[in-house]
């Protein structure tokens, strides 16, 4: 049977079952994104770096200082404004975030489904809307996300720029990778992922492809145009030593094949500790979507050509029903033995292979000189495989390069991504076995009607696991724990110093060494006397009859710098009060020796002498 062309049924209105399946999808993705915002607060080091411009004026840079050693200034002019507006609570600070994480779920839905069909933009927009990593990483004012956002997009209209002869598909694309390369330094992921998927699938389609530089062609204009999107980028770092300055200061986290295995090993220990009921609902419905596409598959196969009556009766239908409800169950069993990110690893490679080598059915990679005819022209097929080489692409470079780099756990957003779009192509090649849609099709149709309860012993059978799976695992939103750890402490802080000296506490100069966040936090409550430093000479220049106070945080504690820095002037310093800051788990998942580590961190308050 060949497969059903998802570039056709994309003309089409969406059948209504899919459009309330969908809306209800993003519905509840942007509802967990947005509940108990007010719990979270300004944390993470790189947060108080992106989320500062407001404090500086030009004379200061308008940025906090070293700031373009984290990331370009995008991203921060987007929370700056975003605070001009709402103001620099949870939403003014995080909204930026909030609304790339939100708009990826309709985003990956639409293109899994360009890509492999409506049961696959289905599954992708499951997996996207209720994944913890991301849900996390959506309330974090930190880049990962919207990089995430841009590089799905980017990726997707470089597949456009290649199947389509309209140019406003290679500027789309352009721009896009040039907007993500404006908010992460590796924002031309895009580009690597056109290029590496686009050749291969040159390489399999050449006698069908007579012009084939042409691909190429698109492929360097979109990188021409990316580029000089990005170029004001590159000059506004000429000032401080141009990119290699950035370069130097990133290779410092690289720990290259040496380090690979631990640091892939740290990455699934990252995202075991961020696994939540969420993302185990979300593996259930998948896994629902499995089961009535196997069943429909298994049907399929009993029906014959002349009649809709099924081959072996409603007992076939029953034992269909049964075996398609187990095989469905089995990535619900394993994420919760062996963790959800392994299982949705599995289903990509599962998925991906199936659709580079068994697209209709049976082997096939590469072409027959049939339809060089029409070499010219697009077809569904060849489209088709084109995403999957694109996706091939994709999720196998991210496989090997991220753990090239220290285990932070955001870093993995890229490669979780074509995981979910991998896990989309085995349920997209499970449609494309049945006779129809997911939620439409033909003689299948008629059959289950006249016995709709046929699939019911199937579903039983993955309620059955997803309850069970649920019950026993405890109920976790990592996304919704607090994370204002580090605003309480500066709440406090503000409160002791006022205590202490009445209304001339806001006099007081406050200097935060090494702590971003904190020095937010500081300047959100109203303390404008507040500045970063780096060294203690502020010590020699400070003015007369105004207190002036240390600020040191975890940061420090931990930085041999700050250490040596320090032991020369701890006698003209006073330490006044410590306070006990909770790193949130976000925050926690950045350390070093995560089993080491303790309920608590130091945030010191000293007096200068």
């Amino acid at each position: 049977m060949p497969p059903i062309n998802p570039t056709a049924r994309k003309n089409s209105l969406f059948p209504r079952h899919e459009f309330k399946a969908i809306v209800a999808i993003i519905l509840i993705g942007c509802l967990l994104r947005c509940l108990f915002l007010s719990g979270d607060a300004i944390e993470h080091f790189d947060e108080g770096v992106y989320a500062s411009n407001l404090w500086f004026g030009t004379e200061q840079g308008a940025e906090y200082p070293g700031r373009y050693y984290y990331a370009p200034p995008l991203f921060p002019f987007l929370i700056e404004w975003s605070m001009i507006f709402l103001g620099s609570g949870s939403w003014g600070t995080f909204l930026p975030s909030l609304l790339l994480g939100m708009l990826t779920v309709p985003l990956i839905w639409w293109v899994a489904r360009n890509w492999f069909g409506s049961a696959a933009g289905l599954v992708a927009a499951t997996l996207a809307s209720l994944s913890d990593l991301h849900l996390i990483y959506s309330r974090a004012a930190l880049t990962d996300v919207g990089l995430g956002f841009c590089l799905l997009l980017g990726v997707y209209l470089i597949w456009k720029s290649y199947v389509s002869l309209e140019w406003k598909w290679p500027v789309l694309s352009g721009v896009t990778i040039g907007a993500g390369w404006a908010i992460k330094y590796n924002g031309w992921l895009p580009l690597a992922v056109g290029l590496s998927g686009l050749i291969p699938w040159l390489l399999i389609y050449h006698r069908q492809l007579s012009h084939k530089v042409n691909f190429l062609l698109r492929w360097a204009v979109i990188a021409a145009i990316a580029f000089l999107i990005w170029l004001p980028v590159l000059i506004g770092l000429q000032k401080w030593g141009g990119y290699s300055v950035v370069a130097a200061n990133h290779s410092r986290y690289v720990v290259g094949f040496s380090g690979w295995f631990d640091s892939f090993s740290r990455q699934l220990q990252n995202h075991r500790l961020l696994e939540g009921t969420p993302g185990f609902i979300g593996v259930g419905l998948v896994s629902l979507v499995l089961c009535l596409l196997f069943v429909r598959w298994f049907t399929s196969r009993n029906l014959t050509a002349d009649t809709v009556k099924p081959i072996s009766g409603k007992t076939g239908f029953t034992w269909n029903a049964i075996l398609g409800g187990v095989l469905a169950a089995l990535p619900l069993f394993g994420a919760a033995l062996i963790g959800l990110s392994p299982v949705l690893g599995l289903l990509a490679v599962a998925g991906i292979f199936l659709q580079l080598l068994f697209a209709n059915g049976s082997f096939q990679l590469v072409q027959t000189e049939e339809g060089e005819s029409q070499a010219e022209a697009s077809t569904p097929a060849r489209d088709q495989s084109l995403a999957a080489w694109l996706l091939a692409a994709w999720f196998c470079g991210l496989l090997l390069a991220t753990p090239l780099y220290y285990p932070y756990p955001r870093l993995t957003i890229p490669w979780t991504i074509s995981a979910w779009l991998g896990t989309a192509a085995f349920a997209g090649w499970l449609e494309q076995r049945c006779a129809g849609t997911l939620f439409s099709s033909a003689t299948q149709k008629v059959a289950l009607e006249k016995n709709p309860a046929s699939v019911l012993p199937g579903v039983a059978v993955v309620v059955l696991a997803l309850v069970l799976v649920v019950s026993l695992k405890p109920w976790t939103v990592a996304a919704w724990k607090p994370r204002d750890g580090l605003a309480i402490v500066a709440r406090n802080m503000l409160a002791d110093l006022k205590s202490e000296m009445g209304s001339s506490a806001s006099d007081s100069i406050l200097y935060i060494y090494a702590e971003p966040g904190l020095f937010f936090n500081l300047k959100a409550q109203g303390h404008q006397l507040t500045g970063p430093v780096a060294d203690f000479r502020f010590l020699d220049s400070r003015p007369a009859n105004v207190p002036v106070y240390l600020v040191a945080g975890p940061h420090a504690t931990t930085d041999t710098e700050f250490q040596k820095k320090f032991a020369p002037v701890r006698d003209r310093l006073q330490l006044v009060k410590s306070y006990e800051y909770p790193p949130s788990l976000l925050v926690r998942l950045n350390q070093s020796h995560l089993e080491q580590k303790n309920e608590s961190e130091p945030v010191r308050l000293y007096r200068a002498k």
